[in-house]
């Protein structure tokens, strides 16, 4: 009954072990959020990239989603995935916009031709 209200040289060790042991969860919760965002920023420059090369759209939105979720990326710890996602989507705002005005050979701008 005694040791009831005492803690033992292990616990004791464990309770100043949690701080240190909370902190690298929550860094490797950041890190994974980051690599999450870096992954989805990826997925939708190169699915911008796609579309326009495919002629189904000529939206900028995916290159400038793409940029910002490398940002945050970046911000969350996953520094390399981050800056190659922001250049991936500026990467993909560009040739979108380059295709929208038809300075890609092959791709014709969406919107621009005349049925008559």
């Amino acid at each position: 009954m005694k040791s009831e209200g005492r803690t033992s040289h292990v616990e004791r060790n464990e309770l100043q072990d949690n701080p240190s042991r909370d902190k690298e969860r929550k860094d490797a919760l950041k890190l994974l959020a980051g690599k999450l965002s870096c992954m989805v920023g990826i997925v939708l420059g190169v699915g911008g990239i796609i579309l326009v090369l495919l002629g189904a759209s000529d939206d900028v939105s995916a290159g400038v989603l793409a940029m910002v979720l490398g940002v945050l990326g970046y911000s969350l710890s996953a520094r390399r995935l981050g800056a190659a996602t922001v250049v991936l989507g500026a990467v993909a705002l560009f040739f979108v916009v380059a295709a929208s005005t038809g300075l890609i050979p092959g791709v014709a701008p969406l919107g621009h031709g005349y049925n008559g």
